[in-house]
């Protein structure tokens, strides 16, 4: 758990977190869910009713490590609103939160710091406040989730099934019993909505992020991706389109092998970002974990405690309100195409017509035989608009020798 090795943390490394701040600090509260349970904090600190912890006039700077909204939102306004400095880790409470909470923090002269809920241990949020501040974003591409990306890893290096290599993700306790947040993007989402806000100064609403999960992904598509010179990661992206607007997302992404990206694996997790002045730069770390998030934490922990010992102004930089989202129509990429068609007489050159039709060209083309009457065919374009593929795809699905749609994934350079 996160709260018990910011706590170990605290406490292993007191000497010289104070001597970072300059001021000594104390642990004087902490809530948990269930005061029966072993913990290494002595009981004297402990209860559970969390308010009374953001209402403790002894209590200078709050750690909120619970998750979710509820009791979490309501926890850290109150907090905010008592005069206390928050440390959060909560993807979800930033990502739809974030702009109301960072700017009532600034209003009221307080820090909010989030490093935590962005990549655990590696370092996000405060390069892209202040080191990079200075760059227009051009484009962003991260893994920001270590279960489907160690999901994703052993389903390449092994040819292991989606089924084969999830329950093996829960058997080491790197997915959930119920692992919907994460294979199924959500997770991703609240990441790359916060990185987005961030990098263009507007709050990404995080229900305007495309979102598509992993569990479509099959063997089948990582022997092609091989083949074809790329790796398969579920990838969270943003980049600004025409008229000021941006476009954000999260899917399976092909990326060439030797982006370096393409090398980040297992529970691995990384940001790459193309600046204006910086050009490339990427971040890369261990993105979740009680140790590393805690980390992250208490580098944020050690931070307010310096503006306080200074009584300097508060470094919780606000973004407004919702920015203006694209959608995915406005996407022009790449993409990979797999279809399981009936091998017969003009059938291929009826399915190549239809990409063509609709002003989608094809770059490359495979062919296996599966039987004597039928055959996969994997196609990859050249860059395409998202409103034309899918209408190729919508128009497949209703030719007789196209028996389905295997795959569409969408191709990175």
């Amino acid at each position: 758990m996160v709260g018990e090795g910011a706590y170990r943390m605290m406490q292993d490394n007191r000497a010289e977190l104070e001597k970072k701040v300059g001021i000594p600090f104390e642990v004087v509260r902490i809530a948990v869910r269930d005061l029966a349970k072993a913990r290494s904090a002595p009981s004297h600190l402990l209860t559970d009713d969390p308010f009374s912890v953001v209402n403790d006039p002894q209590v200078d700077v709050v750690l909120e490590l619970i998750g979710g909204l509820d009791p979490a939102a309501k926890l850290v306004e109150t907090a905010l609103l008592n005069d206390k400095h928050v440390v959060t880790a909560n993807k979800e409470l930033i990502a739809k939160h974030g702009s109301r909470l960072v700017s009532l923090a600034r209003d009221r002269k307080l820090d909010l710091h989030y490093e935590a809920a962005v990549g655990g241990g590696i370092p996000l949020i405060q390069p892209m406040k202040h080191q990079l501040a200075g760059n227009e974003v051009l484009k962003m591409m991260g893994i920001l989730n270590g279960t489907t990306n160690y999901i994703l890893t052993k389903m390449f290096n092994e040819g292991a099934e989606f089924s084969t290599a999830l329950a093996e993700a829960q058997a080491c306790g790197y997915a959930e019993a119920d692992p919907t947040n994460d294979v199924d993007g959500f997770d991703a989402v609240y990441k790359i909505s916060i990185l987005a806000s961030i990098a263009f100064g507007q709050q990404a609403p995080f229900d305007q992020v495309h979102r598509e999960g992993i569990r479509a992904v099959s063997k089948a598509d990582m022997f092609y991706a091989a083949l074809l010179g790329f790796r398969i990661k579920l990838l969270g992206i943003v980049e600004p389109v025409e008229n000021g607007r941006i476009l954000a997302r999260v899917h399976p992404t092909m990326i060439p092998k030797d982006h370096p990206l393409a090398s980040v694996n297992d529970v691995y997790n990384a940001l790459w970002l193309n600046g204006d002045f910086v050009g490339d730069v990427m971040f890369s770390g261990r993105g979740a974990g009680a140790n590393p998030t805690a980390s992250a934490v208490i580098g944020d922990l050690i931070d307010v405690g310096r503006n306080i010992k200074i009584q300097g102004p508060a470094s919780a930089i606000p973004y407004g309100p919702y920015m203006e989202m694209a959608s995915m129509d406005d996407l022009i990429t790449r993409y990979y195409i797999r279809v399981l068609a009936t091998d017969r007489p003009k059938g291929l050159g009826h399915i190549a017509m239809t990409f063509g039709d609709n002003d989608v060209s094809l770059a490359a083309m495979e062919l296996r035989p599966k039987s004597d009457s039928n055959a996969e065919v994997v196609f990859l374009t050249h860059p395409a608009r998202e409103v034309a593929v899918q209408r190729t795809l919508s128009q497949l699905k209703e030719q007789g020798n196209v028996q389905e749609i295997a795959s569409c994934i969408r191709v990175e350079a």
